[in-house]
């Protein structure tokens, strides 16, 4: 985060096209609202580091197949909730 331009809202509510024109030179602008980063304006065309999610359902269905066995989950909840009854 060293090589960002970093902002406060105050500056981007005064400096707008300051601020814009930094992000189409390429820049990655960070917003800071009391030293704690608020948000990121990124260029088009690059992305910011998404992570990449596992595959829940690719495991799900190695580990089970394709259904699950056993009570559905809203039999379970009903049962409970008739046992407090």
């Amino acid at each position: 985060m060293s090589n960002m331009k970093k902002a406060t809202i105050r500056q981007v509510q005064h400096h707008l096209a300051e601020v814009m024109k930094w992000v189409e030179d390429g820049e990655e602008v960070v917003i800071l609202r009391r030293h704690r980063v608020v948000a990121k304006i990124v260029p088009p065309g690059r992305t910011s580091e998404t992570p990449e999610w596992p595959d829940f359902t690719g495991r799900a269905r190695r580990i089970w197949g394709k259904r699950v066995r056993g009570k559905p989950l809203s039999r379970i909840i009903a049962e409970d909730r008739e046992e407090r009854l």
